[in-house]
């Protein structure tokens, strides 16, 4: 482990001193308003550059160590693997994002941004998955003005066991916002074969796949765990599969939680799983 419950005590401690030391300065900034203008603004000035400099800095690198101590408690033992990779991703690339055709997103230099990767094996299964945030370009009118929707979540890799010989996307309506959705298939050469052949799925999911393929029979085990996974979670799944590759992407959730810097860290704390979904995930994966 790269960080015990001892280093993240002992930085929360350090925080807390550095923050005491930033509210007694602003504490004397208060008195001496009563006494000299100049030594106010100085003590201002400098209680602003000890925030920017030294408080922020720190509270970022505590998240950020807390963050990775969690996914080594909890994650990191499921997948197999020691460590989790904060910045930069590996397995989880643009290239296999794009080869799983499962929605547009925006690529330059600093996006798409995939952060906090861990790849793994488990029950025979090679996964990997990561925070993802995606700049989708979309115009509110034919002609208007080029806007950017920041789509954010988690996306998932799986290769699967076998060749499953099928090919479609099945999407959450909210995964994606439609516009976004129905453009990016219409240039994919991809199309709404059918109501997925589920009644409750047929409600929130679209079913694209090939122009040129047949409608694509789909598992009824698989449909059954994609349903157990709908009800789970709050955020919403987009699924391709396309042979071998399962990919996954659920919007608005994370591997990474907001980090309080009101409590201090405890076992507890540290071993809350940040992503359950996992189970649902696998259980997806064998019913293909």
């Amino acid at each position: 482990m790269k960080y015990t419950i001892s280093d993240l005590q002992q930085m929360y401690r350090s925080y807390r001193m550095k923050a005491l030391f930033l509210l007694l300065l602003l504490v004397a900034a208060l008195v001496f308003v009563f006494q000299n203008h100049i030594l106010t603004l100085a003590a201002l000035a400098l209680a602003v550059l000890f925030h920017l400099c030294v408080v922020r800095p720190w509270q970022k690198k505590y998240a950020n160590a807390f963050t990775c101590a969690n996914l080594e408690h909890t994650l990191c033992p499921k997948l197999n693997t020691p460590s989790v990779s904060e910045k930069n991703a590996v397995h989880i690339t643009p290239s296999l994002m794009k080869k799983a055709a499962l929605m547009p997103f925006h690529q330059t230099s600093s996006t798409p941004l995939l952060r906090w990767e861990l790849s793994g094996q488990i029950r025979g299964l090679s996964v990997s998955l990561c925070d993802a945030v995606l700049a989708q370009d979309f115009k509110l009118v034919e002609k208007g003005k080029q806007r950017v929707h920041m789509n954010t979540g988690v996306w998932i890799h799986i290769e699967l066991s076998k060749d499953t010989g099928l090919n479609f996307r099945l999407l959450d309506e909210n995964s994606v916002p439609t516009p976004i959705r129905m453009d990016f298939f219409s240039k994919e050469s991809l199309y709404i074969s059918s109501l997925v052949p589920d009644a409750e799925l047929t409600k929130c999911f679209v079913l694209y796949h090939p122009a040129t393929e047949d409608t694509p029979v789909l598992p009824n085990r698989f449909l059954r765990e994609l349903k157990k996974l709908k009800d789970y979670t709050p955020g919403y799944a987009a699924v391709s599969i396309h042979d071998k590759q399962l990919d996954i992407f659920i919007r608005n959730r994370f591997l990474t939680r907001p980090v309080s810097v009101r409590q201090a860290p405890t076992e507890e704390l540290l071993n809350f799983d940040p992503f359950p979904e996992l189970r649902y995930l696998l259980d997806l994966a064998d019913a293909l």
